[in-house]
């Protein structure tokens, strides 16, 4: 896949990966002409962008979009996470995002729980207005904003969260203006691999300015994906009959002008016209990593489903969640078309 230079062409390019419509992705490079459709994060900005990745929570159950996240408005040392409501039928994905960002200190009588801070360690709550909630990162210039809710939602929110953590024993660290001396001590504790983590944090920022393109340029019905070592693995399924387009998703997050910094190997791909296998479940790997020998960058791993296997239940929980029904026309073709749905 060749973008060119093209405004069409970059503009294109940021749409697949942000979510954002064409004609405002092309608005915004023309105000911003020597800017890569998707910009790189700075080292800070990186580290924040991957704690949020993380914890996003989006994966934890079917959400509207995959990974929970509408789109996706990436600048050089600021992103826009515009979020699902819904985490699954009857939880809030913002709400889950907010509680597991937020750092905390437990100070109740079980010591086995002073170990390790809650939420993330130097994470803080910056504001709330009408563009959302703001986060940063203790130290830097790092800002990320979530938004989705209204404001008025996401203070009503904070104030419950602050009271349940008096409840629960835990003092908020997310106002505090320094790293307060128990984040300091956890971390100094495994100084190596924060270190570590930092210098990895591309890969994670990276995926989520461009998270989009799992249901952009291709269409499972559920993507899952956990920290592998100091990258990730992936997991997309997609139902029986639907085009995997592995390739054209690897070649978007690997183009190698405004991709990532990967190289992708295929591990192992069954991918067959036909169903000549009965309608087996096919399976295909890859890798996408630095090279030198590196292997942990970015695994995954694309599922078909076999003919005839049910997804009603997967199909009623991401109608619950608010998925958009041409979305689920394109991605559960076969339930979306049932008389009982």
């Amino acid at each position: 896949m060749s973008h060119g230079d093209t405004p069409t062409r970059k503009a294109r390019y940021r749409s697949r990966c942000t979510g954002i419509g064409h004609e405002a992705s092309l608005e915004h490079l023309q105000t911003a002409r020597e800017q890569d459709p998707v910009p790189a994060a700075n080292r800070d900005q990186a580290r924040l962008e991957a704690a949020v990745f993380e914890r996003l929570g989006g994966t934890i159950d079917y959400c509207a979009h995959p990974a929970g996240v509408a789109h996706v408005r990436p600048s050089p040392d600021h992103l826009v996470v515009e979020m699902d409501r819904k985490l699954g039928p009857a939880h809030s994905l913002p709400r889950h995002c907010l509680e597991a960002l937020l750092p905390t200190q437990y100070t109740g009588p079980d010591e086995h729980e002073e170990l390790a801070p809650g939420g993330i360690a130097g994470v803080r709550l910056l504001d709330i207005d009408a563009s959302g909630l703001h986060l940063g990162l203790v130290g830097t210039d790092a800002r990320v904003t979530l938004t989705g809710p209204p404001p008025e939602w996401w203070r009503n929110t904070h104030t419950r969260h602050r009271s349940s953590c008096r409840d629960h024993n835990l003092v908020p660290l997310w106002d505090a203006p320094a790293l307060t001396p128990f984040e300091a001590t956890y971390l100094a504790a495994n100084s190596t691999w924060w270190k570590e983590q930092a210098d990895r944090a591309w890969i994670a920022s990276g995926l989520l300015r461009r998270i989009a393109l799992f249901h952009t340029v291709t269409k499972p019905f559920c993507i899952r994906y956990w920290r592998h070592g100091l990258g990730w693995k992936f997991e997309l399924r997609y139902e029986h009959g639907v085009p995997v387009d592995h390739d054209r998703l690897i070649k978007h997050l690997t183009d190698p002008r405004y991709g990532l910094a990967v190289q992708s190997t295929r591990d192992h791909c069954e991918c067959k016209q036909c169903d000549c296998d009965r309608g087996a479940e096919r399976n295909c790997w890859f890798t996408l990593d630095t090279g030198g020998g590196r292997r942990d960058e970015i695994v995954l791993h694309f599922r078909r489903t076999r003919a005839g296997y049910d997804i009603t239940h997967e199909y009623g929980r991401l109608v619950a969640a608010g998925a958009a029904p041409d979305w689920l026309a394109q991605a559960l073709p076969a339930h979306h078309r049932s008389p009982a749905t």
